[in-house]
This record gives structure tokens, sequence and C-alpha cells, in this order.
């Protein structure tokens, strides 16, 4: 059994020729936008982490031995009190992301948040790519994917249509 090549007007070239424009421009947009996201985990892990090692912070749930622990792991300051964490955990973040980054980080922000979204909606306009591609080759599938890049999507529908863009992208044959 041989495999038919899909026959595209010219008009349907055209058009794809420019969506792998598009795609090589959000694939860049998108390799950003997670290398900025993982620059801000970094340094928001570090800026928490510096906080704890400098200053003596105290679970206020008693652990299995009948203490209370000192927390030494930064992504524990939610063992702390809120009342302590309010009044003297997020001032002193605030003030360590200055002193450490120079970055004048408001208090009560999370410093990753406008990163992840970023690369949140990078990742959405990256997929939709793969559904554009299979509307202009005229895949019945394309509008039910589409509902799918808009909302909620497996973890492997999403590898597929980011293969199925690294293909495209790249000029790979699509099986």
């Amino acid at each position: 059994m041989t495999k038919s090549k899909l026959a595209l007007t010219k008009k349907q070239e055209e058009m794809l020729h420019l969506l792998r424009l598009d795609g090589l421009r959000r694939e860049i947009e998108l390799f950003e936008a997670e290398e900025a996201f993982k620059k801000a985990q970094e340094i928001e892990k570090a800026v928490h982490q510096h906080v704890i090692d400098n200053n003596e912070y105290i679970s206020e749930y008693e652990s299995e031995n009948g203490t209370f622990d000192r927390i030494t792991n930064g992504e524990h300051d939610f063992l702390m009190s809120e009342s302590t964490f309010i009044n003297d955990y997020l001032p002193k973040v605030k003030a360590a992301f200055m002193e450490l980054y120079g970055i004048d980080n408001p208090l009560n922000f999370v410093y990753t948040s406008p990163m992840r979204e970023r690369a949140f909606t990078a990742k959405k306009d990256y997929l939709r790519i793969a559904v554009d591609f299979l509307k202009i080759s005229g895949a019945p599938q394309a509008a039910d994917l589409e509902k799918a890049v808009n909302g909620y999507m497996k973890p492997e529908l999403e590898k597929k249509l980011m293969d199925l863009n690294e293909r495209f992208i790249s000029g790979k044959p699509i099986a």
C-alpha cells in the first residue's frame, strides 16, 4: 500500500509557506519565554533561600518527634506562621531581590508570575501553528484540536502537536 501525497493548491502552498515563517517566529518566542521563566525561577529560588539562610524561621507545625523545626529550605516558607510570613519574611524577600539582583520587586508579588504567563501564552501560540497547518491542509480534526489548544489539552496530544510543529517548521516529512 502506497501513501498518496496530499495535493495542495497554489494558494494552500503559499499559506503554508507563510505559516512556516510564522512558526519559526513563534518557536523563537517560545524558546525565549521558557528561558526567561527558568531564569526567573532560579532568581526567585535563590532569593528565598538567601532569606531563609540568613534568618531563623521556625515551622508552626509540630514535627513527628514533637518539636518545631527550623525552616532550612526556601521552598518550605509556607510552614511559617502567616504573621511571620507577611510581617517579617516578605519584606526581607523584597529587600533581598534588590540586594542580590538589583530588582525592585513589589511586596507580595510573585516574581515568576509574568514570565510564567508569557511562557504559557507563547506555548499556546506555538501550538496554534499545528492547528492552522491542519486547517490549511483541510484536515477534519482541526476544529476539535483548536478547542483543545484553547482549553485543556492532555499531555500526549500536546506532545503530538509539538512534534507536528517541529516537523512542519523544519520541512521534515509529516506522516
